[in-house]
């Protein structure tokens, strides 16, 4: 190895390093949230492990009841559970999105369908729906559990509801829209692991999930290559042909080496989500 290569190998190798902890530190900062309940009782004990999953894993998180909530909801029994910093319950004396601000990610594991139809129509007249709705408005991480939400809960037919197909779908649609407008849709009893999915993207945390596997080799289609890393170095883009296309994660970061590979070889780079 000669001493340009062994000063490349070594900037290059800093340069990732940087940006893993970078990254580190930006998802540590992901995990302040606000946990928004508005007045859905359904399936509480499941988001309610949810939440303490998250909190076990490093989440530091506030709460905040609607009214209704303070109503339907074992709340007592929540904030026993789960290590709330701050509790806000009704009528808020500060503007709702003021209080949500500082908050880079939002749960919302109890959402009733008056507030989804709400939030789908761009309808925020109560706390709890301008809190959720600035938030998608400002890019937040917005992660909604539709149990209380949602015409295909199995609990619903043994609660009395007999909905028609129509109000189905139309109930659906505010679930399509919430999704559109960038909240991150999930089952109670998936909360937690799509809570940490959005804050990380593919690379979730080992509290969460198994052993990650090493990172595959690119996969050739025809003038076709993937690189499932989520962070690209000259080392990995070396090897690939002129004026081919690789395929890399959207949140894929590439070193400085990675990138002057990449231009002087033609190498189309295409960012998938």
């Amino acid at each position: 190895m000669t001493e340009d290569q062994l000063r490349d190998a070594i900037l290059e190798a800093l340069t990732e390093e940087i940006a893993r902890r970078v990254a580190e530190k930006l998802q540590q900062l992901q995990k302040k949230a606000l946990v928004i309940c508005t007045g859905s009782a359904l399936s509480f004990s499941t988001w309610l492990v949810g939440l303490q999953q998250l909190a076990e894993a490093g989440f530091r998180m506030d709460l905040y009841l609607s009214e209704s909530a303070c109503q339907v909801l074992d709340t007592e029994a929540l904030c026993a559970a789960v290590p709330f910093g701050k509790v806000w319950k009704g009528r808020l004396e500060e503007a709702p999105e003021k209080l949500a601000a500082s908050y880079p990610t939002i749960l919302v594991p109890a959402l009733t369908v008056n507030s989804a139809a709400k939030l789908a129509h761009c309808i925020s007249d109560t706390p709890a729906t301008r809190m959720i709705s600035n938030s998608m408005m400002r890019g937040k991480n917005v992660v909604v559990s539709v149990d209380g939400c949602c015409p295909d809960n199995s609990d619903r037919p043994a609660m009395g509801y007999r909905m028609t197909d129509g109000l189905k779908a139309q109930l659906r649609r505010h679930l399509e829209q919430l999704q559109a407008y960038g909240a991150s849709l999930s089952t109670a009893d998936r909360f937690a692991s799509r809570v940490i999915r959005t804050i990380q993207g593919p690379a979730v945390s080992a509290a969460a999930a198994p052993e990650q596997k090493a990172a595959p080799a690119p996969v050739a289609v025809p003038g076709e290559y993937r690189v499932e890393k989520r962070v690209l170095g000259r080392g990995d883009v070396s090897a690939l042909p002129a004026a081919c296309t690789l395929r890399v994660k959207q949140n894929c970061q590439i070193t400085q080496l990675a990138a002057e590979v990449l231009q002087v070889r033609r190498i189309k780079v295409i960012r998938e989500g």
